[in-house]
């Protein structure tokens, strides 16, 4: 799945990429690309921006859950800009979106369905959104589907040159204003090209319609119009604008944290007619109690592995039956002090890591601290086997839990 977006991502000619988890045969894919598999996505990402502020057209390739573990110099980014064009792809594999982090950091947000001609326009669109603005473009897609051509890419880009410019890499307040208002300017300068997108998609059928984003489009009624965008952040306004004056009644439909319909809220008068749909994936909220086979579940609601963290406080405060669920990177990336906690402390829990082929690297790291209580669980219906163990418990699975 990686390597097949690796692969097209080449055609698009970055000089420098970066991500996490990449099969090591990707570094030799191209002598003109230089690769790098980083500890974590925060790394990644701060490297790939080394590059973009030194002219390089620069990708990053993620999982959705994984971009959220850059935060930090995320959120600085959209400020600073790029001098070359940067993308960050993110590969949707569960309920998570990227679409959220549009309104949130300013960053323009483009989605796909994952084929091959859709990820493909939207990969060329982002990268020359990103280089004409200077501005970092995140592009989510669904997992590829097929296996995708590549031909070399042909563009060199710039010599690299980084411009000293304490204004705009290393801003106090004063000089943040100025690019708060710049980047505010570029954003609806963009706004406008989203309009015209060949990505976002209208089908018309009736008078009740659904808007949603790419990511969303095999779950949608078959008797409704949909406008599917391509675009979410900044919002095609005038395009969605249009498409709700001619419906009778719209329902937005998207993930459980909204990013259409907090902009459709904020910047159009909807006379009534909007109304919230279902989420996609699941129509839980953050704050509905879960439960499997008896266990009370904790996900990462807060953070990279903040279930750990809520798993031991929960124990601590009596609480028995704990499910805490997270993955090996967010594991990697934030779990490790969290789980050195529970065991100093000595909270009684279940801990099930999505190992994501990194379940002996995991292992090593547990056995390090003393802890050899790590079993494999080969699918959800294992879970009984270990629901009444009274000490904290390691599990590691693949699949979906």
């Amino acid at each position: 799945m990686y390597r097949s977006i690796y692969e097209l991502m080449l055609s698009y000619g970055p000089r420098l990429v970066y991500g996490t988890g990449m099969p090591d045969k990707a570094k030799d894919a191209s002598r003109s690309v230089h690769f790098e598999s980083c500890v974590n996505e925060k790394a990644a990402y701060e490297s790939a921006l080394a590059g973009a502020y030194a002219s390089k057209r620069t990708a990053c390739l993620f999982s959705v859950e994984g971009v959220y573990e850059a935060l930090d110099p995320l959120m600085s980014s959209a400020y600073t800009g790029v001098k070359g064009g940067f993308v960050v792809v993110c590969v949707k594999e569960g309920a998570l979106d990227v679409t959220p982090l549009g309104p949130f950091s300013k960053l323009p947000v483009l989605v796909s369905d994952g084929t091959v001609d859709d990820l493909a326009a939207a990969l060329s669109f982002a990268f020359d959104v990103s280089e004409r603005y200077e501005i970092p473009c995140l592009l989510e897609t669904l997992p590829a589907k097929g296996p995708f051509p590549r031909t070399e890419g042909t563009a060199e880009g710039a010599p690299s040159a980084f411009v000293k410019d304490q204004a705009r890499w290393a801003a106090i307040p004063q000089f943040r204003f100025k690019l708060h208002k710049a980047l505010n300017e570029k954003i609806e300068r963009i706004r406008n090209e989203f309009e015209t997108y060949p990505g976002n998609v209208r089908v018309l059928k009736g008078r009740k319609g659904v808007v949603t984003h790419r990511a969303c489009v095999d779950r949608m009624p078959k008797d409704a119009s949909v406008l599917a965008l391509g675009s979410v952040f900044p919002l095609p306004e005038r395009l969605v604008s249009a498409f709700i004056d001619g419906m009778e009644e719209v329902c937005i439909v998207e993930g459980s944290h909204p990013a259409i319909e907090v902009q459709v809220r904020g910047r159009q008068r909807v006379d009534g007619r909007l109304r919230r749909g279902e989420t996609v994936i699941s129509s839980r909220t953050p704050e509905d109690p879960e439960e499997l086979f008896g266990l009370a579940v904790v996900r990462d609601r807060l953070g990279p592995a903040s279930a750990i963290n809520l798993a031991h406080g929960m124990a601590r405060g009596g609480r028995k039956k704990i499910l805490a669920l997270t993955d090996g990177d967010a594991f990697l990336h934030s779990g490790l002090p969290a789980f050195v906690n529970t065991l100093y402390n000595g909270s009684d829990y279940l801990l099930a890591i999505r190992t994501k082929g990194k379940a002996e690297k995991i292992a090593r790291i547990l056995q390090g601290f003393g802890f050899s209580r790590f079993f494999h669980l080969a699918s959800a219906g294992d879970l009984p086997r270990y629901a009444g163990e009274g000490r904290l418990t390691v599990l590691f699975y693949e699949g979906d839990l």
